[in-house]
């Protein structure tokens, strides 16, 4: 395999020490399947990603508050310990009986997303299907949900995003501080990590990994055709303190049971992160590897009650442009809502997401199935490409009551036979050349269909200076051989 050594700046959530994990070696994939399955997940652009689990019932920032750190973004217990005990029994009280994953399914669709990631397990190790290597699962029968009609959440969510078409990704955590193995009773947990020194006690370690693998092998074997395995926890790894959990074994049966699928484990680099993922953070530039912003709609990735969030919630706007600036760089978003104790989402949160995805329906063509084209961004325009390299979409991001007569496209220099059309209408528009510039009829808008005005060129002489016109394959091809 070839190999692209980067120093990626990520930003990350849930705490700036993780600098560390920034400049890791980016291997390119060989397995034809993987490269075809990555090219896809290229073309979707926008994917739908839910934080859901018992931390919802009390709005908790997700499996956090039973970690000893002191970090700014969480509020310490006086009395960790009877906290820690409370915490692992909320599951008692964790049942969502207004869930109906094809509610779901339609929401995805709506707001324009072509991808589906699911916390199917988060650090508390709270297990959201119906596992056989752990009791403290959503189908236990001692907990309220066990019996319901949809008890096997992830089955039945993956279920119901393939009928919309969705790629399928399961997230999992391998650190489980429920599990003993993990975090063993018989010492503190006085942070994320393993709270025994793995050297002395090699067994417990085994223990561990093997139930981690054999709970990715039940997802691998057990829930239909999954496209992404989305790891996280970047401390579980064999460079701090010992934690091999011997991915390149879990690679391995994961390719084995579903041929081509995408292993991501996150800001640890090397040959299982197929992709990067920097958390609420959009790159400043575009990148040369494939990459997706996980992001949220409010401040946090897990459920707020309405109250608290309600002027934390992106405007869908915001969202829009947001999604058309990472377009634009090569990237795809990952926007995440938290999922409440019954089953759905804050309506604010709700309706923002489907605001975008009506300015989706309708400019779509200049997103989906599109590449990167330099210049990339100038000024209020972003520029993406199709696929064959044949076309050029320019889009004009808009502030709210902003109308503009004309739009110049600074970087973009239109042949004087080409086509201008708005692609929300298919209506042609008229342009006149400036220099090595165009400057562009701007069309007048209303509603969520003014957040953005997307053109498509069927003919470009030239971008940022330089002769256009070479295709996206040639443009793969001189990556892979980097």
């Amino acid at each position: 395999m070839r190999k692209i050594f980067l120093s990626i700046a990520l930003t990350l959530a849930v705490s700036p020490s993780f600098a560390q994990w920034a400049g890791k070696e980016y291997v390119v994939e060989e397995d034809a399947q993987v490269l075809e399955k990555l090219d896809e997940w290229q073309d979707l652009k926008l994917g739908f990603f839910v934080h859901w689990g018992a931390y919802s019932v009390e709005g908790l920032c997700e499996s956090w508050p039973v970690v000893s750190e002191d970090v700014e973004w969480l509020t310490p217990h006086e009395n960790l310990k009877e906290f820690r005990e409370h915490y692992f029994d909320l599951p008692k009280q964790f049942n969502p009986t207004k869930f109906d994953p094809a509610k779901w399914a339609n929401l995805a669709s709506d707001m324009g997303a072509k991808y589906f990631v699911f916390t199917t397990k988060h650090h508390d190790g709270f297990t959201m299907w119906d596992t056989k290597q752990t009791d403290y699962k959503i189908t236990n029968p001692e907990y309220p949900y066990a019996h319901a009609k949809y008890a096997d959440i992830t089955g039945s969510l993956f279920d119901a995003m393939r009928k919309k078409d969705m790629m399928i990704g399961a997230y999992i955590s391998k650190p489980d501080w429920h599990s003993p193995y993990y975090w063993s009773p018989s010492f503190e947990s006085p942070g994320r990590n393993v709270n025994y020194k793995i050297e002395r006690h090699p067994d417990w370690w085994k223990k561990y990994t093997d139930f981690f693998y054999n709970q990715v092998e039940e997802l691998m074997t057990n829930y239909g055709d999954v496209d992404i395995l989305w790891l996280d926890g970047a401390w579980a790894d064999k460079a701090n303190r010992g934690q091999d959990m011997g991915m390149d074994r879990v690679g391995a049966m994961c390719r084995e049971k579903q041929p081509g699928i995408m292993v991501v484990d996150r800001w640890v680099g090397g040959r299982w992160e197929n992709y990067r993922t920097p958390e609420q953070h959009i790159p400043a530039e575009a990148e040369a590897i494939p990459w997706e912003t996980c992001m949220t709609v409010n401040c946090c990735f897990s459920y707020r009650f309405e109250e608290s969030v309600e002027t934390n919630v992106k405007e869908a706007r915001d969202l829009t442009h947001k999604l058309i600036d990472i377009v634009s760089k090569g990237g795809n978003l990952l926007l995440n809502l938290g999922a409440s104790p019954e089953g759905w989402f804050n309506k604010a949160e709700v309706e923002v997401v489907e605001d975008m995805g009506a300015w989706l329906k309708l400019n779509g063509k200049a997103i989906y199935s599109t590449r990167a084209v330099e210049p990339y961004a100038e000024a209020n325009v972003r520029y993406t490409q199709s696929k064959d390299g044949k076309k050029v979409y320019a889009i004009v991001m808009l502030e709210e009551g902003e109308q503009p007569e004309k739009a110049m496209l600074s970087g973009c220099l239109v042949a004087k036979d080409a086509v201008i059309t708005d692609v929300a209408t298919g209506k042609q528009v008229t342009f006149s050349q400036q220099g090595n510039s165009t400057l562009v009829d701007m069309p007048k808008k209303k509603g969520t269909a003014q957040y953005a005005v997307a053109f498509e060129i069927s003919k470009v002489e030239k971008m940022a200076g330089k002769s256009f016109g070479k295709s996206q394959a040639a443009i793969d091809a001189d990556n892979r051989n980097l």
